[in-house]
């Protein structure tokens, strides 16, 4: 009885190790692909692998090329309004915030000496005019006396001279006049340029010189404005060249989540950042909302070129491997080429192929992540990623490469 269960232990082992090897060959046989998704059976048995894919077709059209940059908004004209004589401020005209025009009176300074002293200066005029005239009188009797020999040449010397002092005079007079003049007007202020009133650092019925540290306030022009920012300096011959028929350059906020105002770029700086390799530019801008306020940070787009005839494709279609840049290619077999290509230049949302790719083709721009050349796909969406088909899209900028 004991062999015969001794016996039958080797068959039991036997066919214990034949089920476990005859379900790891189940499993390996029946399982799913790793690399792609297919319909299960067994391999070789007819099954299709394919892949989800989302497609859009390469474009051709003009791609217009851009730099971007960080840039600050600067008024065009930031004026302190100081006093130029001293006096006690007697008022300002204008509330804080308030639109200032050029010319219009924004503070007045206690102006009772200044004509006082303006009275005198005139009044010491008109007596040396007084005193010329005699002079200029008594000198023309002595010529009719000196050309018959009735008084001595030295008295009618004496008479030129003395005529010649008191025009001497009385052009000083004039002079001082004029400068009395001067110092009273400096006691009304007005606005050099169309701007807006800041906040003020005096108030009035305080004593105010042309020494004060503070200025009385400050006059901001708004419109127009303009924003400075600094591009890498290989760009300066090629900007430089364009700048004269007008290089059009557009401002966002960060981001580039809002568009604020398109301009003309303006300016360039006489030199080179050593430091940065930077070149600072200056572009004007019409802001009759105050949308730009002065340094306030926005975002700069100048156009550089216009590549024409570039075929374009969205920017997410873009692959990058060590060996260069490439894109996924569907065929009307729905089946995928992995393509290298060559970029002529980028944008946000777009990218212009110099070499690689002809328009019209199909190119993956969602599903890119399993796909290998000669793999069968299934086409589902002719969109980007979140995007809803048939969505119309803004042309893509390019930037510079």
């Amino acid at each position: 009885m004991r062999e015969s269960a001794v016996s039958r232990r080797p068959f039991w082992l036997a066919l214990v190790l034949s089920l476990l090897l005859l379900a790891v060959l189940l499993y390996y046989w029946y399982r799913p692909s790793a690399d792609t998704e297919s319909t299960p059976g067994p391999r070789g048995a007819g099954a299709t692998m394919t892949s989800s894919v989302s497609t859009m077709p390469a474009n051709r059209r003009d791609f217009p090329v851009h730099v971007s940059a960080l840039g600050t908004v600067a008024s065009l004209a930031n004026v302190s309004l100081r006093p130029r004589v001293e006096g006690t401020l007697e008022s300002i005209e204008l509330e804080e915030g308030e639109r200032v025009s050029r010319g219009q009176v924004v503070a007045r300074i206690d102006d009772r000496s200044y004509r006082a002293a303006l009275a005198q200066a005139r009044g010491q005029l008109a007596q040396d005019e007084a005193q010329l005239a005699t002079a200029e009188a008594d000198l023309a009797r002595y010529q009719r006396l000196g050309s018959s020999s009735a008084i001595a040449i030295q008295e009618l010397d004496t008479q030129r001279q003395l005529v010649r002092q008191y025009q001497g005079m009385v052009a000083a007079d004039r002079a001082a006049v004029e400068s009395a003049e001067v110092d009273l007007s400096y006691t009304v202020l007005t606005s050099p340029v169309d701007g807006v009133v800041g906040i003020r650092n005096v108030d009035p019925g305080n004593l105010v010189s042309s020494g004060d540290t503070d200025p009385i306030l400050t006059i901001t022009q708004l419109d127009p404005i303009s924003v400075i920012f600094s591009l890498p300096s290989q760009y300066r011959a090629e900007i430089a060249s364009q700048l004269a028929t007008g290089m059009q350059v557009d401002i966002y906020t960060s981001g580039e989540r809002q568009h604020l105002a398109s301009g003309q770029l303006s300016s360039l700086d006489s030199t080179i950042d050593v430091e940065t390799g930077t070149l600072r530019m200056r572009a004007r801008f019409d802001n009759p909302n105050a949308m730009l306020y002065p340094n306030q940070f926005v975002n700069v787009r100048l156009q550089l070129e216009v590549l024409p005839d570039a075929v374009v494709i969205p920017e997410t279609a873009l692959q990058t491997a060590q060996d260069g840049l490439f894109v996924y290619v569907v065929d009307d077999n729905q089946r995928v080429e992995r393509r290298a290509v060559t970029m002529a230049a980028s944008g946000s949302s777009s990218v212009a192929i110099a070499s690689g790719l002809e328009p019209g083709e199909q190119v993956v721009v969602d599903g890119v992540d399993r796909l290998r050349t000669g793999m069968q796909v299934e086409v589902v969406s002719h969109s980007l990623p979140g995007e809803q088909p048939g969505t119309q899209r803004a042309s893509g900028d390019g930037s510079a490469s």
